[in-house]
């Protein structure tokens, strides 16, 4: 996480923490659907994506998206994220020269062309017979797509391909689809849960690490991978000529782990990954998912099953810790990211000053960057505001800096870091594969800890 434009001002700021600046009903495997934590009425959508490259650089791509009505509405009209259409220069003040390009070619409902409307990242598919509640309905989008050159997050970066948020997401419906405009500043869009079966066809061998299970690391032109339970889908499609890779085993899940083959950094990235996984999984709960994999393409950005952080070794510890910690506090137990950043991304981070200080014993080491970030401008009084109403800089002063030493210090008055490591723990185990908004996490806080809490709470929580 986030933006590049902020890498040079703050690796000068907050040296390793760097990270700060790049970057559907819910189920579990054994009982159904659940309802969601935040939202009242809840969508689930079932996902056939095909993608093909041709050599040109130029992305077909076909996905045939199955809707069930969960809500008590019915429905005119489905909302997706198509967020391509808004990486650009006209729809987002911050894209320039790094503009996506995409062309819609056909929208169906059920196999009859539909209407539509895209505005910003919001694309509107018109249903010709309402949708009633309990009822499914399959949603067809085929569109063209052109990448940037090294652009952020959706990019290609030579002969290498990065597609994130690359394809219709549903949204959230609650009176109303809950969509809001694209913002580079953080992750605007906010999706539940899914199944997914992806399958790609490229016009040469790569190596293909997605959010799915992909298995051995074996370069090939076509293939099918499949991946339930799923926030949101990522696939990188890497030139092997580029990359040296392993794979290593952390408890039960599988690393597979990426890094360009001048960086001479393979092993290193794989021991730390390794032991931030374990240590996660033994202090915080246990992580369903059988691997993860690792890219050292300088993302520095969390998806299911899958990061992208630095591409050389000075950088990479607080990034690859950060990203691997986002498997806990992002896509195991998640949130509406555009409202309540601070849930995933302030949590994110206060669990990796955890890792940091018990690796190193040294508390004042592992939570010095969010230190730094916090003393880098002045943060914002409350945390839980919407993306729209942060500056730039007081986001990351906020959320990176402020959520994690508050919660440092309010844990330090009590036995420290096992105590913190405790509450996290019975937070996830809580609220596992369900969306927490701040209201949820002041009740689970109370509960939690003798005494009245709301002096403390609301201090920083409006």
């Amino acid at each position: 996480m986030k933006l590049k434009i902020w890498a040079a001002v703050l690796v000068v700021a907050i040296g390793v923490v760097g990270f700060l600046i790049l970057r559907a009903t819910v189920f579990c495997e054994d009982c159904g659907p659940q309802e969601s934590g935040r939202v009242e009425d809840t969508v689930n959508a079932i996902y056939d994506l095909e993608v093909s490259l041709n050599e040109r650089n130029e992305f077909q791509v076909a996905a045939s998206i199955s809707v069930t009505n969960y809500s008590s509405d019915t429905w005119e009209d489905i909302g997706f994220y198509l967020v391509p259409n808004a990486m650009n220069s006209e729809e987002t003040s911050f894209y320039k020269d790094d503009d996506v390009w995409l062309e819609i070619i056909a929208v169906s409902v059920n196999g009859e062309e539909s209407g539509f409307n895209l505005d910003n990242n919001e694309l509107l598919v018109e249903l010709d017979t309402d949708l009633e509640p309990d009822s499914t309905v399959d949603i067809q989008v085929e569109y063209s797509m052109v990448l940037p050159q090294n652009g952020m997050r959706l990019s290609q970066v030579d002969n290498n391909f990065y597609l994130a948020h690359w394809y219709p997401m549903l949204g959230y419906y609650q009176n109303g689809w809950d969509i809001e405009d694209y913002d580079s500043k953080g992750e605007s869009y906010d999706t539940d849960y899914g199944d997914y079966t992806v399958s790609y066809d490229l016009p040469q061998d790569y190596l293909v690490a997605s959010s799915a299970e992909d298995g051995e690391i074996v370069a090939a032109s076509t293939g099918t991978v499949q991946g339930d339970n799923i926030k949101d889908f990522y696939l990188a499609i890497m030139d092997p000529d580029e990359w040296e890779f392993e794979t290593v085993a952390a408890n039960d899940t599988k690393l597979r782990v990426f890094t360009p083959l001048s960086a001479d950094m393979l092993e290193e990235t794989s021991g730390l990954a390794a032991e931030s996984y374990v240590y996660f999984e033994e202090h915080i709960g246990d992580n369903p998912f059988g691997e993860l994999d690792i890219i050292g393409n300088d993302g520095y950005m969390e998806y299911p099953n899958i990061i992208e952080v630095a591409a050389d070794e000075e950088s990479q510890e607080s990034v690859l810790v950060h990203e691997i910690a986002h498997q806990w506090f992002y896509f195991l137990v998640t949130n509406d990211p555009y409202e309540e950043a601070w849930l995933d991304e302030g949590l994110t981070e206060f669990a990796s000053s955890l890792f940091l200080s018990d690796y190193y014993d040294d508390d004042e080491y592992g939570f010095w960057g969010a230190q730094m970030a916090q003393e880098y401008y002045p943060p914002e009084t409350y945390v839980n505001l919407p993306l729209d109403e942060f500056k730039e800089e007081s986001y990351y002063s906020t959320i990176y800096g402020k959520v994690p030493i508050l919660l440092k210090d309010y844990f330090d008055g009590l036995d420290g870091n096992e105590t913190a490591l405790d509450f996290l723990a019975a937070y996830y185990e809580e609220y596992q594969f369900e969306q927490v908004d701040t209201e949820e996490f002041r009740e689970f806080f109370e509960d939690y800890f003798e005494g009245d809490q709301s002096e403390f709470l609301d201090s920083w929580l409006e």
